[in-house]
């Protein structure tokens, strides 16, 4: 894994971690201008090539793919650099149980549609719809692979491994979320929300590409927990279809 210490924050406080776990899911909100319809269909679409099967992750009452090599770790490497340099990187205040609390997370966010908002625990998302060439690259990457088309992505930096996401699912909305990790490892957990016993957990490498989709969301939620031994930092990038 790269030595990372351009563009990286120290993270806050672990009072601020643990408020930070208790945010909510990713909620798009409802555009002032309706989206094309050719629009809709397209991001409509869920993962379905036949030659991704080997890739495809057998688990009760959900669709999984995890494809560990998206690209070579050294082209993950220059992404995380380039990534990282990007002027867009913010740390929002989320509003948790009525409290204002600065999330530990730098996120960054960008949506084809300039007229999509997105919401999330109280606190509009700061959207930028001219997408730089690194970020183009990858979801081009991304949506040649997978054979579906996405309309947002959000950007989360993790400065070391004590930067993390606590136990959660996201919006119903989100009707294919694809994951590109680049940089450190970091552990992916899964919990089944009625299953007793039905967890799974990855190492998400560097160059990695993680698929969830159909109704994953509604039986499963996912956390990156605290790794305090991982001392470099890690960006993912969460393409997503957000559908109304």
């Amino acid at each position: 894994m790269p030595p990372i210490k351009r563009g990286r924050r120290r993270s806050k406080s672990p009072e601020n971690n643990r408020k930070d776990e208790k945010s909510k899911a990713l909620v798009p909100q409802k555009p002032r201008v309706t989206i094309a319809q050719a629009e809709l269909d397209d991001n409509s679409q869920q993962v379905s090539d036949s030659a991704l099967v080997p890739f495809k992750v057998a688990m009760p009452d959900a669709s999984i793919y995890y494809i560990p090599n998206l690209t070579a770790p050294r082209a993950a490497s220059e992404w995380y650099d380039r990534l990282a340099d990007l002027p867009t990187w913010y740390r929002p205040t989320l509003k948790v149980y009525g409290k204002s609390v600065l999330q530990s997370r730098d996120i960054a966010a960008y949506a084809t549609d300039p007229s999509l908002t997105v919401k999330y625990s109280g606190t509009n998302v700061i959207l930028h719809s001219d997408y730089p060439p690194v970020l183009s690259a990858i979801q081009l990457a991304v949506e040649d692979k997978l054979g579906v088309k996405f309309n947002h992505v959000m950007l989360n930096r993790y400065g070391t491994g004590d930067v993390y996401i606590g136990l959660h699912s996201d919006g119903l909305e989100n009707r294919v979320i694809a994951t590109v990790s680049v940089g450190a490892e970091r552990t992916f957990i899964m919990r089944h929300r009625t299953l007793k016993g039905e967890v799974r957990r990855w190492k998400l490498e560097n160059g990695s590409l993680f698929v969830m989709q159909g109704d994953t969301q509604r039986f499963w939620k996912h956390e990156i927990p605290k790794e305090p031994k991982v001392k470099e930092g890690r960006i993912s990038l969460t393409f997503r279809q957000l559908v109304f």
